[in-house]
């Protein structure tokens, strides 16, 4: 055990939900004490009210929601932190404006640590399953996916709307049964028989204790929470290059 390893210390926005973040929480000291046993990771945590942040996202008042993020960065700022993650991809609504905010502070975005992945193995058109604020092609998270020169598959209209409310009125709420589960299940296999995707992005940090990749072995899933963690931690305990897992357009010119 290395006891002179000094990490950086990760700044968590949380609360959207609270099932997310104590997720975050948990993997990420999980994995540092794997990686450096007797350790946990060096984290500070900000978790807002979900309730406000879910109702003025249904009121299409974006700018309010971002700033009402922001705030809590804010606070995260203060606290002495070197590096930021959203512990929500809805949440990244807010990332274009905290990375203009704070142009020097490394924010891990969600959306690059599973793209990275996608494009280890090879793969390019691929599914990706969210809130409905998230399944659209203009929402950040799948932006940034399409930066990374993905081809993103979104569900069918009627779709989206229940798996919406069962991210919000179910898994937000630590509820977890197996209708919805199958429900999720019929509908990356329609995406896999009908679009061809050769994979589907987890694109809601609390699907994967909904659907693990063993019910549908046959279509690679990418858990989006487990793939920020990953990254977090890398960038944490200094055994990763931020810079490679950028779009290139966001890339730093030399």
């Amino acid at each position: 055990m290395d006891n002179k390893i000094k990490q950086r210390i990760c700044g968590i926005l949380g609360g959207l939900s609270y099932v997310s973040t104590t997720d975050y929480y948990n993997q990420m000291n999980e994995l540092v004490g794997k990686l450096l046993p007797g350790h946990g990771s060096c984290i500070h945590i900000v978790s807002v009210d979900i309730f406000p942040y879910v109702e003025l996202l249904n009121k299409n008042q974006s700018i309010e929601v971002i700033d009402n993020l922001l705030n809590a960065v804010h606070q995260l700022v203060k606290s002495g932190i070197d590096f930021l993650l959203i512990a929500s991809n809805t949440g990244h609504i807010a990332a274009p404006r905290i990375i203009e905010y704070y142009p020097n502070l490394i924010f891990i975005h969600i959306s690059d640590a599973v793209a990275f992945a996608i494009k280890e193995k090879k793969l390019k058109k691929i599914g990706f399953l969210g809130t409905k604020f998230a399944m659209k092609l203009d929402s950040c998270v799948v932006k940034r996916f399409l930066e990374h020169n993905l081809d993103i598959v979104l569900p069918h209209h009627e779709d989206i709307d229940r798996l919406h409310q069962i991210i919000i009125v179910e898994l937000n709420n630590n509820i977890f049964t197996n209708e919805s589960k199958q429900f999720y299940i019929s509908v990356m296999q329609r995406l896999y028989d009908e679009q061809q995707v050769e994979g589907i992005i987890l694109g809601c940090t609390e699907i994967p204790q909904l659907v693990q990749q063993n019910e549908i072995p046959h279509l690679p899933l990418f858990d989006s929470t487990q793939l920020h963690v990953q990254l977090a931690v890398d960038y944490q305990l200094g055994r990763c290059d931020i810079e490679q897992y950028l779009p290139v357009i966001h890339a730093k010119k030399d």
